[in-house]
């Protein structure tokens, strides 16, 4: 087996680990959270194009209301390339793009979408205010904008990563030092979204308190 198969095995065993115990601690709640939002942007625009930042295998996808379309975006080619190949008739089309490049620029956009998503994608953007912005920027007036992000304003997760899972990602061969170097607390993500231009911003933890999730909306 040559290196880049080891590779893509070990990128989609990683996904795959999401829907499994004890990961569903972490993953389980943003799923229902994320599920309520697509529920949201479906009243709204029923047929309405959902940008999906950081695809990853696109697992939420089967719990979304069946009229909304999704255009992909992943800096893993990977990615994008599994996600195209499900041949789901909902998937508009998939694009890699370069890291910290605002997502307006990147897809050079003629159109805007009705609603955005990035599951556990913002804490990986050094130059995140002018990345959220292009966020904003390709929305529709009004459109939603739903992200996650691990909860760094308590202090759960740093006691988990520096211990349990530090133990867990060095014998997998990697250390969680410096995964994430953006670490948002939920005041910080708030006040960073308004920043940007968005609206209606909510910001809560998860039930664990180990994550966040963010709920906001482009101006009219």
């Amino acid at each position: 087996m040559n290196d880049e198969r080891l590779q893509q095995g070990d990128y989609f065993a990683n996904h795959a680990r999401a829907r499994q115990f004890p990961w569903t601690l972490y993953h389980g709640p943003l799923e229902k959270n994320l599920a309520d939002f697509l529920r949201q942007v479906s009243a709204e625009h029923e047929r309405g194009e959902v940008l999906v930042v950081g695809c990853g295998l696109l697992h939420e996808i089967d719990a979304a209301p069946s009229g909304l379309r999704f255009h992909v975006v992943d800096i893993d080619a990977r990615a994008v390339e599994a996600v195209l190949a499900r041949n789901d008739v909902r998937i508009t089309g998939g694009t890699v793009v370069e890291p910290e490049t605002p997502i307006d620029q990147s897809l050079h956009a003629t159109h805007r979408f009705a609603g955005i998503y990035a599951k556990e994608v913002v804490e990986h953007v050094l130059g995140w205010p002018a990345w959220l912005a292009g966020l904003r920027r390709a929305l529709v007036p009004s459109g939603r904008l739903w992200l996650s992000t691990p909860n760094y304003g308590e202090p759960w997760l740093p006691a988990l990563e520096s211990t349990i899972l530090e133990v867990i990602a060095r014998r997998d061969g990697f250390s969680r030092k410096d995964i994430h170097p953006t670490r948002f607390s939920k005041r910080t993500l708030s006040r960073g979204l308004v920043s940007a231009g968005f609206e209606s911003v909510t910001c809560s933890a998860t039930a664990t308190r180990l994550a966040l999730t963010a709920w906001a909306r482009a101006p009219r």
